[in-house]
């Protein structure tokens, strides 16, 4: 397993707050809107992947095709897709009233 060590910083430059990432020695530093969209493209990925084995898990336990577990791999992984590409408006208000 990879050795992963996550630091939140403020850069001394430009008094910015910043998230390191160190992954085996290789560092990583990231704003935090890029380090928030990393940590829910992480989030989501694990869903995903775990979503996947489920699928493998019950074609395995019920002896069923494991080309059939396949096609509905690729389906899913289709109907997700779809839902993605959904638009979603933002439910925050502004505190202005639009006034700048």
């Amino acid at each position: 397993m990879a050795n992963i060590l996550v630091s939140g910083i403020v850069a001394y430059r430009d008094k910015r707050p910043y998230v390191q990432i160190d992954v085996d020695g290789h560092m990583v530093q990231l704003s935090v809107a890029e380090a928030r969209s990393v940590a829910a493209d992480i989030f989501r990925l694990a869903s995903r992947a775990e979503a996947d084995a489920m699928i493998y898990k019950f074609f395995a336990e019920h002896d069923l095709p494991e080309a059939a577990a396949g096609k509905l791999m690729v389906d899913f992984r289709a109907f997700r897709s779809q839902l993605d590409q959904e638009a979603v408006e933002s439910g925050e208000s502004d505190p202005d009233g639009g006034k700048g």
